[in-house]
């Protein structure tokens, strides 16, 4: 006799009952499956099929399947990639697309031609709505970043305005004025050769590297990455604030190191509860800058470059107080650091696996030198007398480039034929004209500095729309003097003084694609190169 022979009318009528409730549910459920298919149809038919017929003038959308996240993983995971592959998908149209992120639209700009028209549109197109969202992000509060962006007076005392600009656009000009070929340039790559000539050295790697080891005596190993990027802190931290910094937080440059590798959080404003490791060394710089403007003036004032007291003049001067002051400046700090350090390592590593390119260095950059001591500081930087060195900066600053130009549309605007909404956003990704195989010729992804030299349109090359390494407009990289001059300088130095070789046999270090970054691609992490560096033993004809 079966369980079921056993069941009474009860326990019949309950299993009834649950049968029902059962079917009840998978027809409810079936119901909510085909009208949610019906309302995703409806809606991904509507955005990717009927509007865009019905508005042909705004930028066509790359597709995606789920609308709150749109292309939102994948751009975090690899931008580059992500824009790449959309480039490819809208490759017969050679106009702006628009890509969906986390719900915020972003329309791509990969035509050179249009690229120069999102730098002119200086209005519409805004880099101080990007700057003022980072200022939010870090602490500042609406009354100063109001005050810092209002119009000043034609007629303030401090730094000439004639057209009646903010602080803030001051700011940048101030900037400009301090690093552009001039008395104040040449006092910075003065004091940057100064520097270079004296921290460059066995001894000083022995005692100030706390990276370095000796295995055996008049040899050192230091890994290049996190060396690199220590090196060139200091010495950008020495140029803009002297020791005085220093001695307020001698922990900042490493503090600086650990908030540069967390960038891309700060950047595409991640929760702060996912970024509790960007906002403490943050928070730990913020409050250092703030203790270094609470000195006495004649403590800091003569040793901090003229930029830096032009800047705390101006943004005193509109009654912003020190906790404010100290985010704007700490915004100077990460965009006069976050490159050199980073182009040092990848320029070196290149070099160091293509000999004939570190012998056509050294040979360039020897008159440069009387000795060991870098004494001329125009020479490295002259492309006439260094052709060379000025193919490889150029070379590596393409193949190592990551960042993209971002701007706020604060009113329709049309760019590249195309109407770009207000309230968007408009991405220059440089990567993308950098690979462009119509301009920089056939296997763009490959270091060749050749491609700088060998034709007439090889050495147009630097002049042309598609090259963007430090973006365009008016807010194009003021420290890209600096920043040349500083590595080639660096690099030209260590290799008079020094030979340098990989430990072991190592493969290519892998640039970390996943994490967006303000200009050169950091390192994957646990990709470092271990480099040994020992005295030259032919050091060549002094000069």
């Amino acid at each position: 006799m079966s369980a079921a022979d056993l069941a009474g009318p009860a326990d019949l009528q309950l299993a009834l009952q649950r049968l029902l409730l059962t079917t009840e549910w998978n027809a409810a459920l079936s119901r909510a499956l085909l009208c949610t298919l019906l309302a995703w149809a409806v809606w991904r038919c509507w955005k990717f099929t009927v509007y865009p017929m019905l508005h042909p003038d705004e930028p066509k959308e790359l597709p995606y399947l789920v609308p709150v996240l749109g292309h939102g993983p994948a751009f975090f995971k690899d931008s580059n990639g992500l824009l790449a592959r959309a480039r490819q998908y809208f490759s017969g149209i050679n106009e702006p697309f628009a890509l969906t992120v986390f719900g915020r639209t972003f329309y791509v700009v990969t035509h050179a031609k249009h690229s120069a028209e999102v730098y002119k549109h200086t209005e519409a197109l805004s880099f101080e709505e990007c700057i003022q969202t980072l200022m939010r992000f870090n602490g500042s509060d609406e009354e100063a970043i109001q005050r810092i962006y209002s119009p000043a007076a034609i007629d303030k005392p401090g730094f000439p305005n004639p057209k009646g600009l903010s602080v803030g656009v001051l700011v940048q000009l101030i900037h400009v004025k301090q690093l552009h070929p001039g008395d104040n340039m040449l006092s910075m790559q003065t004091q940057a050769r100064d520097w270079i000539n004296r921290k460059l050295s066995l001894d000083a790697l022995a005692k100030e590297c706390k990276l370095s080891t000796s295995p055996r005596p008049g040899r050192i190993e230091v890994p290049l990455y996190e060396w690199t990027s220590d090196y060139f802190v200091c010495l950008g931290q020495h140029l803009y604030f002297g020791d005085v910094l220093d001695r307020v937080d001698p922990q900042y440059p490493d503090a600086y190191v650990v908030f540069d590798e967390l960038i891309w959080k700060m950047l595409y404003q991640y929760p702060k509860f996912l970024c509790r490791d960007l906002t403490a060394p943050r928070d730990q710089m913020i409050a250092s800058l703030e203790r270094y403007y609470q000195l006495p003036p004649d403590q800091r004032r003569d040793q901090a470059a003229w930029m830096i007291n032009a800047i705390e003049d101006e943004i005193r001067a509109i009654g912003v107080d020190d906790a404010n002051l100290a985010i704007v400046v700490f915004h100077l700090y990460f965009a006069i650091n976050t490159n050199a350090r980073k182009t040092s390592f990848w320029m070196l590593t290149y070099l160091l696996r293509n000999p004939e390119y570190m012998a056509a260095f050294r040979a360039e950059t020897a008159p440069a030198f009387r000795g060991n001591d870098l004494v001329d500081v125009t020479h490295i930087h002259d492309p006439a007398k260094c052709p060379t060195v000025d193919a490889i900066w150029h070379e590596t600053l393409r193949v190592t480039g990551w960042a993209a130009s971002v701007r706020v549309v604060t009113r329709d605007v049309v760019v590249g034929g195309k109407l770009m909404r207000q309230g968007n956003r408009v991405m220059v990704p440089h990567r993308l004209l950098h690979f462009d195989e119509t301009i920089f010729g056939k296997d763009p992804a490959s270091w060749n500095p050749r491609r700088w030299l060998d034709t007439d349109a090889g050495r147009k090359l630097p002049s042309s729309p598609a090259w963007r390494p430090f973006g365009g407009g008016r807010t194009k990289c003021s420290g890209r003097f600096l920043a040349k001059y500083a590595v080639t300088a660096f690099v030209a130095t260590l290799l008079r003084r020094f030979d340098i070789e990989a430990v072991g046999n190592p493969p290519m270090p892998e640039p970390d694609v996943g994490r967006p970054v303000l200009g050169i691609i950091s390192v994957k992490e646990g990709y470092d190169y271990q480099v040994a560096i020992t005295e030259r033993k032919d050091k060549g004809v002094d000069v």
